[in-house]
């Protein structure tokens, strides 16, 4: 079974360089001063490999916030275990 919110919590920390205590999900690009453009890419290929899914371009537009990212791994490893 996945931790969903340790995994996440220590790609926010290791990325965003927030500190673990900090991390709420209340974050987002607005409020993260080091989420640009390129961190949020990096944030995206990382989650690709820690949880070993795939994000589409499309959707990752829509990951915009701590809430938004657990939401959608919730349903993705969902829907993943799922088919298996």
């Amino acid at each position: 079974m996945y931790n969903i919110k340790e995994k996440l919590d220590n790609l926010f920390h290791l990325i965003f360089k927030v500190p673990k205590k900090k991390i709420k999900k209340n974050l987002s690009f607005k409020n993260v001063k080091k989420w640009d453009s390129l961190n949020h890419v990096n944030l995206i290929l990382a989650i690709e490999s820690k949880f070993k899914i795939k994000i589409e371009p499309e959707e990752s537009i829509n990951l915009l916030s701590y809430k938004d990212i657990y939401s959608f791994l919730e349903k993705k490893i969902s829907t993943a275990n799922k088919v298996k």
